[in-house]
């Protein structure tokens, strides 16, 4: 007998900025709504399987953030050691905290947080083949999502207004330029490790002044992709209580120059940046069934503060602690350290179970002490926030 499931989740969010805003039209509060939902299906032989995930959110105070993705919708087939999937779907890989450096395949959903962590919903074609001690995978990917930007009613949005209906693309393509990549998974003893190669449009676009004044001051900001050719390695070593983490890439991919007068140009350029350190859990915390965890991650990038990343000399100290109660309890800690510049950015997470069918959620995210020459945190310098979000299971 075929075997189907539906499960949903809706959740009521708040924020409170607690500094005072940055623009008129942004308030220090955002209240929003959001719903999810799951509909499984699969064969009676489980070799087939159809999987669909809307996902919505109602921001009615930052009406950016009001948006809607399919997340997935897609088939599953196997067929021996090959694995085969169609349709729209999402894939992690990485293996480090704090930043998922070599993470390229899903475009961030940054209306919904800024750790890209959530990601917009991929067409594409993934073959996946079973070989000894893991996977060679395979991804057709013929349509590119853009990358969405909150408005300037928004809280911790651009400091000039995005026009997402003018992109700027290498490929004569643009969207429709069909992206590919290869990854090797696999494990050996305490490694687990994947290689990759990502060939197409970089998810992460660069951002360009334009609309001048007369005086020659932007008015905006045009997103521009350019195409990338990135290889990658991830890859984590258990040792006891140890975690050691590690992503490295190397990337070929395009700059925009910007004379007076001459349209952009894409300038090829390569870099090279990695992330990595280590997790150590301490079991049973005095007796308790609790367990801390310290986490250490140093984070580098090449192209220095040419980077459209803010972690580029940056370390990640934090700890994560889980109470392993009844009530899933947990808490994530930690800050980012710019080695550069000074100032930190300063995060934290915890989550539990009220229920069986609620849960709570805390995050806070602070920017203390932010360098000018950060330019992509201190715009949001002022944007400190503590998020609470109450969930309800169906």
């Amino acid at each position: 007998m075929a075997y189907q499931s539906f499960e949903a989740e809706a959740a009521a969010q708040l924020r409170w900025h607690p500094q005072v805003v940055s623009r008129a039209e942004q308030e220090s509060t955002d209240a929003s709504l959001s719903l999810q939902a799951e509909w499984y299906w699969e064969s009676e032989d489980r070799n087939h399987s159809l999987t669909i995930t809307p996902f919505g959110r109602y921001a009615p105070q930052a009406d950016s953030r009001t948006h809607a993705d399919l997340r997935e919708l897609y088939w599953n087939g196997i067929f021996g050691d090959l694995e085969l999937r169609l349709g729209i779907s999402k894939v992690f890989w990485g293996k480090t905290e704090i930043l998922h450096l070599v993470d390229i395949i899903n475009q961030d959903d940054t209306l919904e947080n800024l750790d890209g962590e959530d990601k917009l919903g991929q067409p594409m074609l993934r073959a996946s083949y079973r070989v000894p001690n893991g996977s060679l995978i395979g991804f057709v990917l013929p349509y590119f999502r853009e990358r969405e930007f909150l408005g300037p009613e928004a809280r911790l949005s651009t400091p000039l207004p995005v026009d997402e209906d003018n992109p700027l693309y290498e490929s004569e393509d643009e969207e429709t330029h069909v992206d590919w990549a290869l990854r090797w998974q696999g494990y050996f003893g305490g490694l687990d490790f994947g290689l990759a190669h990502f060939s197409g449009t970089a998810r992460d676009p660069l951002l360009l002044p334009a609309g001048f004044t007369q005086e020659g001051r932007p008015t905006q900001l045009v997103p521009a992709y350019p195409l990338l050719e990135q290889s990658s390695l991830d890859a984590q070593y258990t040792a006891g209580g140890w975690l050691f983490k590690l992503e490295a890439l190397y990337a070929d991919t395009a700059v925009v120059a910007l004379q007076p007068g001459t349209p952009p140009r894409f300038v090829d350029t390569t870099y090279a940046a990695a992330t990595g350190g280590f997790e150590y859990t301490l079991y049973g915390i005095r007796g308790s069934a609790a367990d801390l965890g310290l986490l250490a991650e140093y984070l580098w990038d090449e192209r220095g503060a040419q980077a459209n990343t803010p972690f580029q000399d940056d370390l990640f100290i934090g700890g994560r602690l889980a109470l392993n109660d009844v009530a899933g309890s947990t808490l994530l800690g930690g800050a980012v350290l710019d080695l550069d510049h000074g100032g930190a950015f300063i995060n934290v997470e915890a989550s539990r179970r009220l229920s069986g069918e609620l849960a709570l959620a805390l995050e806070a995210r602070l920017f203390t002490d932010v360098d000018p020459r950060d330019t992509t945190l201190f715009p949001v310098r002022n944007d400190d926030y503590l998020q609470l979000e109450l969930t309800r299971y169906f």
